[in-house]
């Protein structure tokens, strides 16, 4: 009796016992986020139409993968990139990445989450944050996400972007005119470095400083007919809004001044001297500069335009023969390393390895891309020597490419059957295509 009775009281409590609930619903903002950072191999593809679906399967790219594929690699990317990344299903904040290398933060907050029926259209917005302040963009980006509700899944139907300018708010353009400066600002640093840079290199190998910017960059104009400046606006004398010249000047002295070429627009003016370091005076003015001028970067010992120490080595140029350097060996004097000017593409055949650079987050938000033109001076061992940046779209990119192009190894450039130094221009590219 006793099996049956046990029998009969595990029937009864089943009749009784609380129904099996299926999970709740998505929703469209979980949707969204499974769309474009889940881990599902169909999550992106899920979520669109069946038009749409079919239509990026048929498109083929350049690499062989279609569109789908492509998206996919790319959302992966994102998700691996470095640094802290999470998605929130509920709250104001629907994704926030951070790295904490430059202390920069990117949100993206839910401005509006509409539902309305079978569709819901959720309006977001990006905020970026650098040590705990919020950077004010150029512009206000919004993105509208569409989503209709289809078979029981959310599908993507509609993106709508908009780009807010808020022209009549103090506030707004002020920040225009302070990022902008700030830049000028930035990119004039890197002028008045790279003016010190070619006058260490002229005196170097003329034994005196240039005392013109034309007489740094025009070959002619040097007895072994070479270049040491190579920013061809900057031997202008105008760049980025400031006015550049060289004064008090002889063999053995030289100033260099930045001053903004508009008076009393809030930019800062910039001077410097052989002793290499870069002064700035509040007040735009160049006298000020060179009498009282506040430090904003220290001599940098063996370098040109922004390399760390570790990778430089002080160094003087002369193009000689290399039975002179023999003769200078076997007398006991110091020899003089031999350099030659090679083309960007005969250095890009020697490029034994090469690493590519990590896209700022700053850059990327700010939708800032092009190229980087750097300077640089390759060693007899294939290594980097000195490097600095001469043509750039935005001083956010410039690190970058530095960082990535001194780990570069080239295999060691030969004249008369010996290893020589090489002067040659290098440039990274930078593109939100394959981001």
């Amino acid at each position: 009796m006793r099996p049956l009775f046990v029998a009969i009281v595990l029937i009864t409590c089943s009749r009784f016992a609380a129904p099996q609930t299926a999970p709740p619903p998505q929703i469209a903002r979980q949707a969204l986020i499974e769309m474009f950072f889940g881990t599902a191999p169909n999550h992106f593809e899920k979520h669109l139409p069946d038009l749409t679906r079919s239509t990026l399967k048929k498109m083929g790219t350049a690499n062989g993968m279609n569109a789908l594929d492509e998206f996919s690699m790319f959302a992966a990317q994102a998700k691996a990139g470095g640094g802290k990344f999470e998605t929130f299903e509920t709250g104001p904040i629907l994704l926030s990445t951070e790295d904490p290398r430059d202390e920069t933060k990117a949100e993206i907050s839910v401005e509006r989450d509409d539902l309305t029926g079978d569709g819901d259209q959720i309006e977001l917005a990006v905020h970026v944050t650098k040590n705990a302040k919020e950077e004010l963009l150029p512009f206000v980006p919004r993105f509208t996400f569409l989503m209709v509700q289809q078979s029981d899944v959310w599908r993507l139907n509609e993106v709508d972007v908009t780009v807010k300018v808020p022209l009549a708010d103090p506030s707004f353009l002020k920040s225009i005119e302070e990022h902008q400066r700030s830049q000028n600002e930035q990119m004039t640093i890197y002028a008045v470095q790279s003016i010190v840079g070619a006058e260490k290199q002229h005196s170097a190998a003329q034994g005196g400083y240039a005392c013109t910017l034309p007489a740094l960059a025009d070959a002619n104009k040097t007895p072994d007919h070479k270049t040491y400046l190579f920013d061809r606006q900057l031997m202008t004398g105008k760049k980025n809004g400031y006015i550049f010249a060289i004064s008090g000047c002889d063999s053995s002295h030289y100033k260099v001044v930045a001053e903004p070429e508009v008076p009393n627009s809030g930019q800062r003016a910039f001077c410097s001297d052989e002793g290499g370091a870069i002064r700035a005076s509040a007040d735009g003015k160049a006298a000020t500069c060179l009498s009282s001028g506040e430090i904003v970067q220290k001599p940098l010992a063996g370098v040109v335009g922004g390399i760390s120490p570790a990778y430089a080595q002080p160094r003087t140029t002369q193009l000689i023969a290399p039975r002179a350097q023999d003769d200078q060996a076997s007398s006991g004097t110091s020899i003089r390393r031999q350099r030659v000017r090679v083309s960007a593409n005969v250095t890009q055949g020697m490029l034994l390895s090469k690493v590519q650079p990590e896209y700022p987050q700053m850059a990327k938000v700010a939708r800032v891309q092009g190229s980087v033109v750097m300077h640089a001076v390759i060693g007899t061992d294939g290594k980097i020597q000195t490097l600095d940046v001469i043509d750039t779209p935005s001083p956010l990119l410039n690190q970058a490419a530095l960082d990535a192009v001194k780990q570069w190894k080239y295999r060691p450039y030969l004249l008369n059957g010996s290893p020589v130094e090489v002067d040659t221009q290098m440039t990274v590219n930078f593109s939100l295509v394959a981001q």
